[in-house]
């Protein structure tokens, strides 16, 4: 097929945005371990032009709105079309989009975290997806899946503060982390509609959903926590009051719907015990939050927001992507034999960050070898999957194409 509107990476969302989420993570991931091998807590690396640092902005800023918005872009537009049956992605629009956020990548490892413009490019490109995703459901009329929209329009709006507060100096910054709640929301959201079918059909059991309060709760509470403690500046002693209420309901809320999904054959298929695993360090990273919050003494940040990125960005992506990228290319859904090695350097690197500002301490050689252990999970997944998102389906069938 010569003409590239028809080539099958543009077919869907999922396709060209996994392929450059897993692309720019494994890049990303091998420089941030640079970092700590080159400067430690002394230095960063230099950006490519203008003197731009790659320093803990350009870090946090790029794995949540680089590496976390290509994800739920991936997921978000493939599901929102197939919930509302009208296409996302014309290819023309597509490209804009990716091209916009593919030049924020860039211009922020040119320039690094000081200049105004990159910030601007990545929240063009979020504003593309909102207006994608906000178009699919206002035309489809779908208010019950409005909570997507919100939590977009929260992304764009952490993008902002963000740039705002770009010169601030301290990684508990709280513009630093914050976009990492809307995400939060979407995948919580989106779990709880995905898990117990598909345990249902791999496991031949019957479908143990939990029902619309519970998704209220774990889509609308991280939501409702990002504007609370956008407020924290303000009203302090409040925000941690109400801040970690939200949050302890919803890790309740979490643990109630984890034990009504599981079933014991869970452990014996990787893809299902991979969602339920992302999902309990996620609700690990709230209820951590949910003590720094309210002041206890259980060390700062870096624990809490380390547990909510790695539980969304690596444990449940792996699974979640292998999903959906093997079920839309027409391939069997299970792990790929190639990938069952990464899975042991993936449950390493993640205990490992977790524990590290505890044992033996935030030490630059432990962050670096964590750093560089999820690059090559990364690297793995992007071999693995990124020949299924360019190649036409496996079964032969044509790409879907709606209206």
């Amino acid at each position: 097929m010569s003409d590239w509107r028809h080539w099958p990476v543009l077919s869907i969302g999922f396709r060209p945005w996994f392929l450059l989420m897993l692309g720019f993570a494994t890049l990303a991931m091998g420089l941030w371990a640079g970092v700590w091998i080159v400067g430690g807590w002394g230095g960063a690396m230099q950006g490519l032009f203008d003197g731009g640092q790659l320093d803990w902005r350009w870090h946090a800023h790029e794995m949540t709105f680089g590496v976390g918005v290509a994800l739920v872009a991936g997921f978000l537009t493939t599901a929102a079309q197939n919930w509302t049956g009208r296409r996302a992605w014309h290819p023309a629009g597509l490209l804009v989009v990716l091209g916009l956020w593919l030049a924020a990548r860039l211009a922020f490892l040119l320039m690094g975290g000081n200049p105004l413009w990159p910030y601007l490019l990545s929240i063009a490109a979020e504003l593309g997806i909102l207006f994608v995703v906000a178009r699919l459901i206002l035309l489809s009329r779908q208010w019950h899946n409005l909570l997507f929209v919100l939590a977009l329009s929260g992304i764009v709006l952490a993008d902002a503060l963000f740039a705002l507060d770009r010169y601030d100096g301290g990684l508990a910054g709280i513009h630093g982390w914050l976009g990492l709640l809307p995400i939060v929301a979407m995948l919580l959201f989106i779990a709880q509609r995905v898990v117990p079918p598909f345990s249902a059909n791999r496991l031949g059991i019957a479908p143990r959903r939990t029902g619309r309060y519970v998704a209220f709760i774990l889509g609308g509470g991280p939501v409702l926590l990002f504007a609370v403690l956008l407020a924290k500046p303000i009203l302090p002693n409040a925000v941690a009051l109400v801040g970690a209420t939200i949050a302890a309901v919803v890790v309740v809320t979490g643990g109630y719907a984890l034990t009504r999904w599981w079933h014991r054959l869970v452990l014996t298929e990787p893809m299902l015990w991979l969602l339920f695993l992302g999902v309990s360090v996620v609700l690990l990273g709230l209820a951590w939050l949910a003590a720094v919050v309210a002041g206890l003494p259980v060390g700062g940040l870096d624990g809490p927001v380390h547990a909510l990125g790695l539980g969304m960005l690596v444990v449940m992506a792996m699974g979640m992507m292998t999903r959906v990228s093997a079920g839309h290319t027409g391939r069997p859904i299970h792990l790929p034999r190639w990938l069952r090695p990464m899975l042991v350097l993936m449950l390493a690197v993640v205990a490992g960050r977790l524990l590290l500002p505890i044992w033996p301490g935030l030490e630059p050689v432990w962050l670096a070898v964590t750093a560089g252990g999820l690059a090559l999970v990364y690297l793995a997944m992007l071999v693995v999957i990124g020949p299924w998102l360019v190649a036409e389906r496996a079964d032969a069938r044509p790409p879907v194409r709606r209206s």
